[in-house]
């Protein structure tokens, strides 16, 4: 039985929490003996769908068949009572040599019919984690979204993307969401500067917390890729990077969040890692 995992930011903007996910699925997908799914709950196309997608959906016989893929034929087969791991992964698109697939987001024309598939969440991600060993989610962040909420609850894990905004990270550590209340989670600092003072060492001090914490530093090579969809050959071309290179360091900081992950969920990442 696989598991869920939410990127979800209790704030809206420059938390990352997009491009964290993106990049934690595609270097994992390169380095581990996992199959990955990729999804998200944003209504209209995400940068989960823009890094992966936008060149297939909008190609010839593509087009076509993108609108038989997807979020909403897996809702209409969960409401029918029809969806099983079997069937799953025939509406998921396999990008990465097999090891990472994506579902493409929503495409009805009103937020309101797609924020219903609330009613069937559980059901999906259920199917997802018989289906694959990692079902990681990009959600809506915040808490008025039901949707939103629907996923949070039924994540094995939440990944809880932050930035090192003080004001932010104080409410964050004196107000704990409640939506968090019992459920196992860590944090990242997306679009991480190194050079600031509120370094990693610096918020574990001042906020006295034991919670599991990383970063995912800012790298606009990375967020190019991500803009030409890209992301999985600029993965592979640092796949065996060496310290004196530009990048190793960026690479350092996925590689260290997606143990940390595997950890959170009481998996030993050295079981599943590909031989080099």
């Amino acid at each position: 039985m696989g598991n869920v995992i939410a990127f979800w930011s209790p704030y809206h903007g420059q938390t990352g929490s997009s491009s964290n996910m993106v990049a934690t699925a595609a270097v994992m997908a390169m380095d581990y003996v996992s199959h990955i799914l990729t999804a998200h709950t944003h209504y209209g196309i995400s940068m989960v769908e823009n890094a992966f997608l936008r060149s297939w959906r909008g190609t010839g016989s593509g087009s076509a068949s993108y609108s038989a893929q997807g979020i909403d034929s897996l809702e209409t087969l969960a409401r029918s009572k029809q969806l099983s791991s079997s069937v799953i992964k025939d509406y998921a698109v396999p990008v990465f040599s097999g090891s990472l697939d994506v579902l493409a987001g929503t495409q009805k024309p009103e937020e309101d019919l797609f924020l219903k598939m609330h009613e069937v969440t559980d059901s999906i991600c259920q199917s997802a984690r018989s289906a694959y060993d990692l079902t990681m989610i990009d959600v809506t962040s915040g808490t008025r979204n039901v949707l939103t909420n629907a996923v949070l609850e039924s994540a094995d894990i939440v990944v809880v993307s932050l930035n090192q905004n003080m004001a932010l990270l104080r409410e964050f550590f004196d107000h704990p969401p409640a939506v968090l209340e019992g459920k196992t989670f860590i944090i990242v600092l997306g679009q991480y500067d190194a050079g600031s003072r509120l370094t990693l060492t610096n918020i574990r001090r001042l906020f006295k917390t034991r919670i599991p914490m990383f970063a995912v530093p800012h790298n606009s090579g990375y967020m190019d890729a991500c803009n030409e969809q890209k992301v999985v050959e600029f993965f592979l071309k640092r796949k065996h990077i060496q310290a004196a290179q530009p990048d190793y360091a960026f690479m350092q900081e996925i590689r260290r969040l997606t143990r940390g992950i595997y950890q959170s969920l009481a998996i030993d990442p050295n079981m599943y890692e590909k031989e080099a």
